[in-house]
């Protein structure tokens, strides 16, 4: 049977995992790629920041400022490096326990080429392998680079963002005090965590539901005759031209790394926010400082930490990932309030 929006002829000369120059010349459109459309309705603002604990800054600093060309921002009081793709960031602290990504962040970059070459040299001077392979990219543009960071725990795609788009990327706000410099990272698009079992990825589906009140996409595939939630997407809508996601999927052979680094995510307005605090209170997610504060004081810094990803069916912890939920008016969120 043809796909309804495409004639019988660009069917069959579709293979299932065309590369994107050959769907634009087949179809005339993109790829099936769900980056390329508008956020659905009920999407989050925006994915704020993923925070990694690193043996060096300086080792950190090379990779992602020099290698993948973002801006960079050391704040002092706190001791981090961040590193902005566009409007969020990557940010790092220095310490003896590093932690982890549980699966890839990908990235937009304007131009790919350029990254393969400068991480290529700076595993040289590393002494290790930093570009793992060029591949097909699953966002984006035609060509993907899968990459390690120099403490070879956290892995990393960079593809080129669709043509065109890098000029209207770079309008979203990037909360730099001064003015942003024309680098090549543009933006995050993806941060997909794997989990070993369909189970989790459904109680993960819940917990964003119920806790958070975000935009979902459930995709199932067929086993033993049975239809079973393989991924959970949850969405964001930062800007134009720029459709965030937080991806979970299945994989039974993930095994989770014990020592996990934070997500920070923002809410669409303060109901939303009140609701997921005083929810996340009454389940014990809060972390052990957020759960000493009153309400007034929370809403006042405009933030709290939770501890994990919690199935509200049974209350039994998913995933040991920190979230921080945010107001848009928080002082670090370059979008203003609509």
């Amino acid at each position: 049977m043809c796909a309804p929006d495409q004639s019988c002829v660009q069917y069959w000369l579709l293979p299932e995992r065309a590369p994107e120059w050959y769907r634009k010349l087949v179809l005339g459109t993109g790829s099936g790629d769900l980056h390329v459309r508008s956020a659905p309705k009920d999407s989050l603002p925006l994915l704020g920041h993923i925070e990694l604990t690193v043996p060096k800054l300086e080792d950190a600093k090379l990779f992602w400022m020099e290698g993948l060309g973002c801006d960079e921002t050391y704040n002092a009081s706190t001791r981090e490096l961040w590193a902005h793709l566009g409007p969020s960031q990557v940010r790092f602290k220095e310490g003896s326990s590093s932690t982890s990504w549980p699966g890839e962040i990908r990235i937009w970059v304007e131009d790919i080429r350029s990254v393969a070459d400068m991480l290529n040299m700076l595993g040289r001077t590393l002494d290790t392998k930093i570009v793992e392979e060029m591949r097909e990219a699953r966002t984006g543009g035609e060509y993907a680079a899968l990459l390690h960071d120099p403490g070879l725990k956290n892995k990393i795609e960079a593809s080129e963002a669709p043509g065109g788009w890098s000029a209207a990327l770079r309008q979203i706000p990037i909360g730099l005090s001064a003015q942003a410099k024309k680098k090549n990272a543009l933006a995050i698009s993806d941060a997909v965590v794997h989990l070993p079992t369909r189970t989790q990825i459904q109680g993960v589906a819940r917990f964003y539901d119920h806790y958070i009140g975000s935009a979902i996409t459930k995709k199932y595939a067929v086993y033993e005759a049975q239809a079973l939630m393989d991924i959970c997407i949850i969405h964001f809508a930062p800007g134009a031209k720029l459709h965030q996601t937080l991806t979970y999927k299945a994989d039974k052979r993930y095994t989770v790394p014990s020592s996990l680094s934070s997500v920070c995510i923002y809410m669409k307005d303060h109901g939303q926010f009140h609701l997921a605090y005083a929810k996340c209170k009454t389940s014990d997610l809060l972390s052990i400082e957020c759960s000493k504060k009153s309400w007034e004081e929370i809403e006042s810094q405009k933030e709290f930490l939770i501890t994990g990803v919690m199935d509200p069916q049974d209350h039994s912890m998913v995933l040991r990932l920190p979230h921080i939920l945010r107001t848009l008016d928080h002082p670090e969120c370059p979008l203003r309030p609509s």
